[in-house]
């Protein structure tokens, strides 16, 4: 979605422009823009909305405005929330143009500050671009034009005077003298647009002109606001009398440019990767058509249970798609499984020195980060990969804007809170799959001498891609073991979670950090639930085991399944995979007010 009010008010969404034409509705939608992600109170809306006279229906006509406007919004228009005592508009920082203006602006000055005016321009003039004409020009309402109009055309001469220095500090003071010419003369306030404009015309060899200028500027100064000239005026004026070499056009020592770096920073491919065939191909699929007449980039989440092969798959994915994306590839683990997970601040800061950011001018706020990350991806083809994301909260920041791009993402929940994104749910691997991925570790003719044994082997691991892996490579490592052998070793439920475990390879590891970011009440119902008769459980069985309400209940099944831990094949029926049972029967210890509903 993109929001606007830096002119007419701009709404727009995948298809195109969605006029708002009713003007009371477009002063509400306004109102709650400039305050997105807040709560604004009736009362506060009601007075910008009528301009300070709001009518004693204005409770009931607001609430009427809010429905229109939810229609005009289409898909948005679940974004406009009711809450307590007033309304809400859920929107991004990027999909905002007056916060896109403004961190570009901050970027701008960040940039000029650290001698880097050629890349300051850049992000000025991206700045500018983003206005359309004056601020809410079609609002009709003096209160809010009064609250946001004044500072963001103060914000715009910040940005114009920012690119006016970083202009002079390239040496191009020539093309600027007309430009600086009308906005004294719009502007004869600002000291610094004179002090720019003397700086120019002394550069060019106009040296009489810029003592004219200030003398034209003192005159103003003390006509219209009864002031003399300040410090940076007459510093100048001083500069320009003693015809002070610093006042000369700078001489920028030609840099050597560096051979420009590709980032690739995914982990090496898997050889042996089996199956997952049909998600394989729909990741594949949706990676070719990025920048196809695409109008945002591809955002794909890949989830599942601890141990289901998502790293692997988004690894296999991001390898095959390598041709797509000619500008390279970026990966950060997130740790989202883990109890501190890795923030997106750090992450931007380690994308942005590997697309070449000096070190000195990665901006030290998270949100200028995303900023400079996503400006720096416009244009580009390049693929990101974000591996075990807890929350949309996370990875939102880590996004690339750019419809050339693509981000493909793991995570133990399918991340609801992240809109747009395509999601790829992967279940236990199919029995053949599962013989053919242990075939291949162990290789054909063991496997061909144990067909039977290979299959009661792949069932005991639960289609388990990492319960796979780790039988296949203690099967590899110990050539006098049948096959037989270890299907046995895994027959007694009270060791075979100690059977799964080779190196930093262990399937009760992988399980205990899918518990760890829960709460402790759905961890409890976690253990609890899997001491029921059956694997599958309901609501109503739920509330009787943990002797909670059926409500209640549900929510922490829904947790569950949420966190990859059980998987909801229909409405009400959630059941445990074998292997996450074994591991939550292992930890249950019901307390004495337990036991009775279990014993029932």
């Amino acid at each position: 979605m993109e929001f606007g009010i830096l002119g007419p008010l701009l709404v727009r969404d995948g298809a195109g422009d969605r006029p708002v034409p009713a003007a009371k509705q477009r002063a509400l939608l306004a109102t709650l823009l400039v305050r997105r992600g807040q709560v604004v109170p009736t009362e506060v809306l009601a007075d910008t909305v009528w301009d300070g006279r709001p009518p004693r229906t204005a409770a009931t006509t607001l609430r009427n405005y809010v429905m229109r406007l939810r229609k005009a919004l289409g898909e948005a228009g679940e974004r406009l929330a009711t809450e307590a005592g007033g309304y809400l508009l859920a929107a991004h920082a990027e999909e905002f143009d007056a916060d896109r203006f403004t961190r570009l602006r901050d970027l701008g000055h960040a940039l000029l500050r650290h001698d880097e005016p050629e890349r300051a321009t850049a992000h000025y003039e991206q700045a500018l671009a983003l206005w359309r004409g004056p601020t809410l020009v079609d609002i009709p309402s003096e209160t809010l034009r009064r609250s946001e109009a004044g500072w963001l055309a103060e914000a715009r001469l910040d940005v114009l005077e920012g690119r006016t220095e970083a202009l002079l500090a390239l040496g191009r003071h020539a093309e600027l003298l007309d430009e600086l010419r009308s906005l004294t003369s719009a502007h004869p306030e600002r000291e610094q647009l004179w002090a720019q404009l003397m700086t120019a015309l002394y550069r060019c060899g106009r040296r009489a002109e810029a003592l004219a200028v200030y003398g034209q500027a003192r005159r103003v100064l003390a006509d219209e606001l009864g002031v003399d000239p300040g410090n940076e005026l007459r510093a100048v004026h001083g500069a320009v009398l003693r015809t002070d070499p610093a006042l000369a056009a700078p001489v920028r020592p030609a840099r050597t440019r560096a051979v420009p770096v590709t980032p690739f920073q995914l982990p090496p491919d898997l050889p042996d990767f089996t199956g997952r065939t049909v998600e394989a191909g729909d990741l594949a699929a949706r990676l070719a058509e990025v920048g196809a007449g695409r109008r945002a980039p591809l955002i794909a989440v890949v989830s599942g249970q601890p141990g289901a092969g998502k790293t692997a798959l988004v690894r296999h994915a991001a390898h095959a798609a390598r041709a797509a994306h000619p500008d390279g590839a970026l990966y950060a683990d997130l740790r989202g499984s883990r109890p501190q997970p890795t923030p997106p601040h750090a992450v931007l800061g380690s994308f942005l020195l590997a697309l070449g950011v000096p070190a000195d001018a990665v901006p030290p706020d998270t949100e200028d980060r995303t900023a400079l990350f996503r400006s720096l991806l416009a244009g580009r083809r390049t693929l990101i990969v974000l591996d075990d994301a807890r929350n949309g909260a996370q990875v939102w920041p880590l996004l690339p804007a750019g419809p050339g791009n693509a981000a493909l993402i793991t995570a133990r929940t399918r991340l609801p809170d992240l809109g747009g994104a395509h999601p790829v749910h992967l279940g236990p691997l199919p029995v053949d799959d599962s013989r053919t991925f242990l075939a291949r570790l162990l290789g054909p003719a063991r496997a061909a001498a144990e067909p039977r044994a290979l299959t009661e082997l792949a069932a005991a691991c639960g289609g388990l891609p990492l319960a796979l892996r780790i039988c296949g490579a203690r099967l590899a490592a110990r050539p006098s073991w049948t096959v037989r052998h270890l299907v046995e070793r895994l027959a007694d439920e009270g060791r075979a979670l100690d059977e799964l475990s080779l190196g930093s390879l262990d399937v009760r590891s992988a399980f205990t950090t899918g518990c760890e970011a829960l709460d402790p009440p759905t961890v409890r119902a976690f253990h609890l639930l899997a001491l029921a008769p059956t694997d599958t459980v309901g609501p109503a069985t739920a509330a009787r085991l943990l002797g909670e309400s059926p409500a209640r209940a549900e929510r922490l099944l829904e947790r569950l399944a949420d966190a990859g831990l059980l998987t909801a094949r229909e409405p009400g029926h959630y059941r445990y995979e074998p292997l996450l049972r074994t591991y939550a029967r292992e930890l249950a210890h019901p307390r004495p007010t337990d036991r009775p509903a279990l014993a029932g």
